[in-house]
């Protein structure tokens, strides 16, 4: 007989995220668990329902038939318990206020908003901000998150997803990686490229690069944008960057086939929708998208 008022919320909670993960150590990043204390909390919910909810090995996690079951209701209720944290700082008023965290890809927290961090100091003296480099939604789902830019439009629920400005992507090289070149009748794959590294996966990037063959041309990644936009100031060769901050940096367009766009989301939960707090973070991003990104 299993006892309702017993189960255990929190290793509910770590069952999700590995869950989700795939990944007992995904999963404790997200938690902020260490990997020995999310198996123990897991391995206690399976004896207490006497179920086998996961498949755990070298290769990660990967949920039974039992699990997918379970994981079906236990999702909504680890979510409400996430909310509690969220709801709790959006009630938080006096003079000790957190830090408003951010989370965006590394040329826009660089690029786009350290730059402008003074104007919201001007808007609110007392506000204090943290940028942190990031493209996972799982910090937002877990209330360690307040305000976030993706891009790819989240499907949960309890997230509100805001259109910004769409980022346009370019190739650029650097005056002198283009000294003596002709650009109307420059072959790409006989050029030196330096691209984004396989973690990223599929993205738009990578999918344009495998559709031109142009895979074998690539002399340098890295998994950072500044890393791609450095190395082709210094004329390592041509990347694909987003052209408001390859101009800055003084790097020409090699004018080819055309890139993909990226289309940037800011996306906070429903909770902090009415927060005059976040409201005005909100806004202040808003307008640090139109003034940096929207070109003349």
């Amino acid at each position: 007989m299993i006892n309702e008022q017993a189960i255990d919320w929190e290793a509910i909670r770590c069952f999700v995220a590995v869950a989700r993960r795939g990944s007992l150590s995904e999963a404790a990043d997200e938690l902020s668990m260490s990997i020995p204390t999310i198996s123990r909390r897991i391995d206690g919910l399976e004896t207490q329902l006497a179920l086998k909810l996961l498949q755990r090995g070298p290769r990660g996690a990967r949920l039974t038939e039992a699990g997918h079951a379970i994981l079906q209701v236990a999702e909504p209720g680890a979510r409400q318990l996430s909310q509690i944290a969220r709801r709790a700082r959006a009630l938080q008023e006096g003079p000790n206020l957190p830090s408003v965290r951010i989370s965006a890809t590394e040329s826009v927290i660089a690029d786009v908003l350290a730059p402008r961090l003074d104007r919201l100091r001007a808007q609110d003296p007392s506000i204090s901000i943290d940028l942190e480099v990031s493209n996972d939604i799982a910090n937002l789902n877990a209330g360690r998150t307040d305000v976030a830019i993706r891009m790819v439009r989240p499907a949960e629920e309890t997230l509100i997803a805001r259109r910004l400005p769409v980022i346009r992507l370019g190739l650029f090289a650097s005056p002198d990686y283009l000294k003596g070149k002709d650009l109307d009748r420059l072959v790409l794959s006989d050029e030196h490229l330096v691209w984004l590294d396989r973690q990223y996966g599929e993205i738009a990037e990578n999918i344009w690069l495998k559709a031109q063959g142009l895979e074998a041309s690539i002399r340098f990644s890295s998994s950072s944008v500044r890393a791609l936009l450095n190395a082709a100031v210094a004329g390592v060769g041509i990347a694909p960057l987003p052209a408001f901050a390859a101009r800055k940096a003084g790097l020409m367009e090699v004018q080819h086939r055309a890139m993909p766009e990226r289309q940037p989301w800011l996306v906070f939960h429903r909770d902090t929708k009415t927060n005059p707090r976040l409201q005005l973070v909100r806004d202040w991003i808003v307008t640090c998208f139109k003034e940096e990104i929207v070109e003349p």
